[in-house]
C-alpha cells in the first residue's frame, strides 16, 4: 500500500473480508452486516468506528514519497530526479511518459491531493509556479484572476522568471481595459512582495510544525465525512464491547424485533 496504488477489485476483496470479521469474527455462521461499511470507516468524531479506509489510506501512505523527494537525499531521489524530472524541481509540472515506471505512474496518480497540502514561503521564487501555486493570498492565482489565467500564453511560469520578465508575459489576445487594470493591480501587488535571494520553504500546511504526515492526507480525504459524535459513550469508562453496543443501540441497528420484520 506504501508502494503501489491498489486497484478496486483488490481494495473491495480486502473489504469484504475485513466486513465478515467485524460481523462474525471468524466463525462459520453468516450474521448480519446492521450498519453500512462506509459509516464504520468514518472517525469517531463523526459518527463511525474509526476503521481506516483502505483507499484513503493508500493514498495517503503513496503522498509521503513526493515529501521525500522534495526534503531528502538520497540514491533514489538522485536517479528519480535524473530520469523523470530532468533537473526540473517543480513537480507540478512534470507529465506523464510512455515509459514511466508503474510506481513512478502511481505517485502522479495522487500529485494532485499531496499539492493540497503543500505550500512554499517563495522567496526567490526559483521553486514555485507563478499561477498555480498557493503562494500569495493563500490561494492559486489561477482561481483569483480565472480569466486572466485563461488568456495567458505562460500559465507554467515560475515567479523567478515572472519577475526576471518584467511582468511581460504573453496573452491570447488583447486585454479590455477592465481587464488590462486588474493585470496592472495585480502586477503592483505581486512587486511589493518582499522577495529575498534565497531559496523557497517548502512546508505542509496540514499540520503544526509544517512537517508531512501521512494522517493529515487521511484526515484531508475524510474531511468531507459528517455524523453525530458519540463522545460520551467512547469516552465512557467500560469495556470496549459495551462502548459498541451502545453506538449500535444509538444507530438504531441492534435486532430488536421491530428490526427483524424490516429485515424480514
Amino acid at each position: 500500500m506504501s508502494m503501489y496504488q491498489l486497484p478496486k477489485n483488490i481494495t473491495d476483496a480486502l473489504d469484504k473480508q475485513r466486513r465478515i470479521f467485524l460481523w462474525q469474527s471468524n466463525g462459520p455462521k453468516k450474521k448480519y452486516h446492521l450498519i453500512k461499511w462506509t459509516v464504520v470507516c468514518k472517525t469517531k468524531c463523526r459518527g463511525g468506528l474509526g476503521i481506516k479506509n483502505i483507499w484513503k489510506m493508500n493514498i495517503s501512505l503513496l503522498c509521503k514519497w513526493w515529501w521525500k523527494l522534495e526534503h531528502e537525499v538520497g540514491l533514489w531521489q538522485t536517479i528519480v530526479k535524473a530520469k523523470y524530472m530532468g533537473g526540473n524541481s517543480l513537480i507540478a509540472s512534470i507529465k506523464n511518459r510512455i515509459d514511466d515506471s508503474p510506481i513512478w505512474s502511481d505517485l502522479l496518480k495522487v500529485r494532485h491531493i499531496y499539492l493540497r497540502g503543500r505550500s512554499t514561503k517563495v522567496k526567490n521564487g526559483k521553486c514555485t509556479l507563478f499561477w498555480e501555486e498557493a503562494w500569495f493570498k493563500q490561494k492559486p492565482l489561477c482561481t483569483l484572476h480565472p480569466v486572466l489565467y485563461d488568456l495567458c500564453l505562460d500559465k507554467h511560469i515560475t515567479v523567478h522568471h515572472f519577475v526576471l520578465k518584467h511582468a511581460q508575459l504573453q496573452f491570447s489576445r488583447w486585454l479590455p481595459p477592465l481587464l488590462f487594470s486588474s493585470w496592472i493591480s495585480l502586477v503592483g501587488e505581486i512587486y511589493s512582495y518582499p522577495f529575498e535571494n534565497e531559496n523557497d520553504v517548502i512546508f505542509w500546511k496540514l499540520s503544526r510544525n509544517g512537517k508531512f504526515s501521512t494522517i493529515s492526507i487521511y484526515d484531508l480525504l475524510t474531511s468531507g465525512d459528517s455524523g453525530f459524535s458519540f463522545t460520551s459513550i467512547w469516552k465512557a469508562r467500560i469495556p470496549h464491547r459495551i462502548k459498541v453496543f451502545l453506538w449500535l443501540l444509538e444507530n438504531g441497528v441492534v435486532l430488536t424485533k421491530d428490526n427483524l420484520l424490516k429485515r424480514n
